[in-house]
């Protein structure tokens, strides 16, 4: 059984428990931190964005269309749906002569509340742009114009777009994905499971580019760059994965997934962390890493202050009153 890693008290009581798996490793093959049943299949979901936009990035489309770190970040997001959201990607897919017509991944109302309800207030309806997977969709479908690939029905398992990124991930975990399950994420994607030891292996790689090559090494070093350099299209306003990237002064790359899976990248330290809150609450597997990156001692001096931020989230009733707060078990010795 995995261990007992958040809690959540109430007038000093715990009321409730978040349980979860965490592994690190560095881009050596090191383990640095293993916790709970780290080879247990996970579902990455969305927190492995990254990983799908390396045929992008890896086939020259970058250059060929002029993409910039903002793009290149909403490409690895999934956003809130803000308007810079939205109008980030409809540029993208401009700049390969496509429109929201294309988008296959489905519609929802932004996941940002103010930005809902500006929706509301003009009376638009959402559209396939709001969706927190536009993004990679409309770098997926940039790749498959520019590759020469058949636009239409890119979301399929048998597509060219989805057989490169196969490859990729295979490659990056060192997994045989082909006989792993495989399912279907909330945007249609598939969506492949691997052990939190192959996810944290790949991120590692990532950190720095150890052992991939000349094309593969440049392309993660673009994407890997974009992404740290505007935090704000990874996620969005009020977002854990934005906001601990552009307050620590630690170079980091956080990504998150559904169902409380988090991906890492340390790049000054070539360490990779992949991580599964049990109960898939986002709210535990926060803790989960604010607790794993408080654990490791890699953070910079200056940024204690900060992770007292992610380390403690006090709930608040509809009065405004503190009646609850999620920190860190006692399993970690804080």
């Amino acid at each position: 059984m995995n261990p007992i890693l958040v809690d959540v008290l109430r007038a000093d009581h715990i009321e409730s428990v978040h349980r979860g798996a965490v592994y690190v490793v560095d881009d050596g093959g090191q383990e640095l931190l293993s916790i709970g049943d780290v080879d247990k299949l996970v579902f990455p979901r969305s927190a492995i964005k990254i990983m799908q936009a390396l045929p992008l990035a890896e086939s020259g489309a970058i250059e060929a269309l002029r993409l910039n770190d903002k793009q290149l970040s909403l490409i690895c997001s999934s956003h809130n749906g803000e308007v810079r959201h939205t109008r980030m990607a409809q540029s993208i897919l401009a700049g390969s002569g496509l429109d929201v017509s294309d988008l296959q991944c489905g519609s929802h109302a932004p996941l940002y509340r103010e930005a809902a309800d500006e929706l509301v207030r003009t009376g638009e309806n959402a559209c396939a742009l709001h969706n927190n997977c536009s993004g990679k969709h409309s770098g997926m479908l940039a790749f498959a114009k520019h590759a020469g690939f058949e636009t239409k029905d890119y979301i399929e398992l048998e597509h060219p777009v989805q057989r490169e990124v196969l490859k990729v991930m295979a490659e990056l975990t060192e997994f045989d994905l082909t006989t792993a399950p495989c399912g279907f994420d909330g945007c249609s994607l598939p969506t492949w499971a691997a052990p939190l030891t192959a996810w944290a292996k790949a991120f590692a790689k990532i950190s720095r580019g150890t052992g991939l090559g000349d094309v593969r090494g440049a392309a993660v070093a673009k994407l890997r760059g974009a992404v740290m350099a505007e935090p704000f299209y990874v996620a969005g306003s009020e977002r854990y994965c934005t906001d601990i990237m552009s307050q620590l002064s630690t170079p980091i790359f956080v990504k998150t997934g559904a169902e409380g899976v988090f991906c890492v990248s340390l790049p000054e330290h070539g360490i990779g962390i992949a991580l599964k809150c049990e109960d898939g609450m986002s709210r535990g597997a926060e803790m989960m890493l604010s607790a794993t990156l408080n654990k490791l001692g890699v953070l910079k001096p200056g940024d204690d202050a900060v992770m007292k931020k992610f380390t403690s989230q006090i709930l608040k009733n509809c009065n405004g009153y503190e009646v609850a707060e999620i920190r860190p078990s006692e399993f970690w010795g804080f």
